[in-house]
């Protein structure tokens, strides 16, 4: 479909064709301003012209960039083309399928080698499901690898093309029996058109565990017919049937999950999976499945949680911890019910502003996980060595010019890239920006989204501050005084936060303080703060008259754009010494 040199919305240039489908081709592509490869997916001309089958492709690009997790490929950009075809572009995987590593193996997988591949991957499946999406189509081939180098690997899934969400029949993309998987994975529901929930792709799961094991699926007739007919009828042949060193817990789980009924499987992928690295598969604890607590899973089954390590936004805190199964270290942010906030609107900004990370930037930490376990909800992400910028004031005062300007530059960097995405960083404070250090220097790392709405924050605030007694929201010091007055935020909100940044930086104090939200807003409104240049003499002029201009308290009268901030703090250079 598109020859190697082809450019893409002027930003990937077609290297190679990767592999071909009945909806579209996949290509080796190359970002050309930073230089990496990509794979770019698009679809045939005679489906772009489709509308079902471009809200099919639209709707995998959507789902799939919500779903993050190491073990499911991410998406990185979705467009249209000259000829108005659409192209999703993802991460290349480096490895090959399952199917190919299947077809080249001589003898079947061990428990060991099995579990390493497909417990990742079934965690992987229950976050796709916790957001209420199936994947359909679960098989070897869309089991990718991907080699990091040192011996790393890890396994991913791919296309995510025929998933629909379970919230609402309405969403399905084809219609109720029409079926679009493939027939040796696929349940028995799927076979027979009937609705499917997640315990389908449980099955499927099941299916290539089976596979991986014995070397052959559970059934593999030839002829469409009568495998529909076995696999609908017939009772799965044991594992150990075919692989006589197979313990037979291999069999009591796989009978399980394998059943014909999804009332007969595991109460989801995650139960599944747990039985699968426990070998509990013992028919007693069969029977009192109903009456047992599932294996572990969730939060605590999924990550080991260790020593806390900062205090959140929305009063939560955040702790080091470490993927189980993975091992790599991650930071779980932990937000628990509070009788101090309203519990609704604390949550849905929590999430809300996790999901406005989900922007490739290199000062943007990404979201890897959330999820709820009663009144908790949880956040991970990658986790980053290195102190908070309120860590480095405390340690060492006030940042002289030459080593402030680079982290501005970056900060204003990520506020162009969610602002591209519609995201905002509004409110953002020292405490929750993080700053490592290596070969190139310090690098600034965001760990949360900004403020959208002002309803978002005035839902939130904590009862000491609405009542006036004190100001309890730490983030109240950053935000712009549009959003206290019940405005709500754009780009020039987030020019008064690296305002109020840039300001504490470079002297130590914040611009506005109040014992009140009403004192502190008046401050606000009342002027501009005291020349930063007396507390902090290295600031050149150009970049002190800009951060006091992004101080001020109309929108109109601060710069318009990150844009616009960022070259004026850029232009200027440290005074001569003497």
């Amino acid at each position: 479909m598109l020859a190697a040199g082809t450019i893409l919305d002027g930003r990937y240039e077609v290297l190679a064709p990767l592999a071909e489908g009945g909806m579209g081709a996949v290509y080796r592509a190359r970002r050309r301003l930073l230089g990496d490869e990509v794979a770019v997916k698009i679809v045939r001309a005679e489906f772009a012209a489709d509308h079902e089958a471009r809200d099919r492709f639209l709707r995998e690009s959507r789902v799939c960039a919500q779903l993050r997790h190491p073990n499911i490929v991410s998406i990185l950009d979705f467009n249209l083309d000259a000829e108005g075809r659409p192209f999703l572009v993802m991460e290349l995987l480096s490895g090959p399928s399952l199917r190919e590593g299947l077809a080249a193996r001589e003898a079947p997988f061990s428990i060991p080698e099995m579990q390493e591949i497909m417990l990742p991957v079934c965690g992987a499946l229950q976050l796709a499901h916790d957001h209420g999406v199936l994947h359909r189509d679960m098989k070897p081939a869309n089991i990718v690898a991907h080699d990091f180098g040192g011996g790393t690997r890890l396994h991913k899934i791919v296309d995510f093309g025929l998933v629909r969400e379970m919230r609402s029949d309405s969403t399905r993309l084809t219609s109720p029996h029409m079926f679009l998987g493939t027939f040796t994975y696929a349940s028995a529901e799927q076979l027979m058109g009937d609705v499917l929930d997640a315990r389908s792709d449980q099955y499927s799961a099941a299916v290539v565990v089976y596979e991986m094991l014995t070397g052959h699926p559970p059934f593999q007739e030839e002829d469409p017919g009568q495998l529909i007919t076995s696999m609908l009828r017939h009772a799965v042949q044991p594992a150990s049937e075919r692989r006589r060193d197979l313990p037979k817990w291999i069999d009591v789980v796989l009978g399980r999950a394998l059943a014909k009924s999804p009332a007969d499987r595991y109460e989801s992928v995650a139960a599944f999976a747990g039985a699968l690295q426990s070998g509990d598969g013992s028919r007693s604890t069969m029977r009192m499945s109903a009456v047992s607590p599932a294996p572990a899973s969730g939060l605590l089954g999924t990550y080991e949680l260790g020593e806390r390590i900062a205090q959140g936004r929305l009063g939560s805190e955040v702790f080091r911890g470490t993927h189980r199964a993975l091992g790599h270290p991650v930071a779980i942010r932990l937000l628990r019910r509070s009788p101090d906030h309203n519990w609704d609107a604390v949550r849905a900004r929590f999430l809300r502003e996790a999901q406005t990370l989900q922007v490739l930037h290199p000062s943007l930490i990404q979201v890897r996980d959330f999820g709820e376990e009663g009144d908790l909800v949880y956040l991970v992400t990658d986790f980053i060595d290195g102190p908070s910028l309120r860590e480095l004031l405390t340690a060492a005062g006030p940042m002289a010019w030459p080593r402030l300007q680079p982290l501005l530059v970056q900060l204003v960097a990520a506020a162009r890239a969610l602002h591209r995405s519609h995201g905002l960083l509004c409110g953002l404070s020292p405490d929750i920006i993080r700053v490592p250090t290596d070969e190139d220097g310090e690098r600034l790392m965001i760990s949360t989204g900004g403020i959208l709405e002002a309803k978002d924050l005035l839902a939130t605030l904590g009862d000491a501050t609405l009542r006036g007694t004190a100001v309890a929201d730490v983030e109240l010091y950053y935000v712009a005084p549009e959003l206290l007055t019940g405005q709500n935020a754009d780009v020039r909100s987030d020019v008064f936060t690296m305002g109020v940044l840039a300001y504490e930086l470079a002297t130590g104090a914040r611009p506005y303080t109040g014992p009140s939200m009403p004192a502190l807003l008046g401050a606000m409104l009342r002027g501009r703060p005291a020349d930063p240049r007396v507390l902090q003499p290295t600031l050149p002029d150009a970049a002190a008259n800009a951060i006091l201009q992004a101080l001020s308290a109309a929108p109109g009268d601060r710069p318009q754009t990150a844009r616009d901030f960022g070259a004026a703090i850029s232009v200027g250079s440290p005074p001569a010494a003497g």
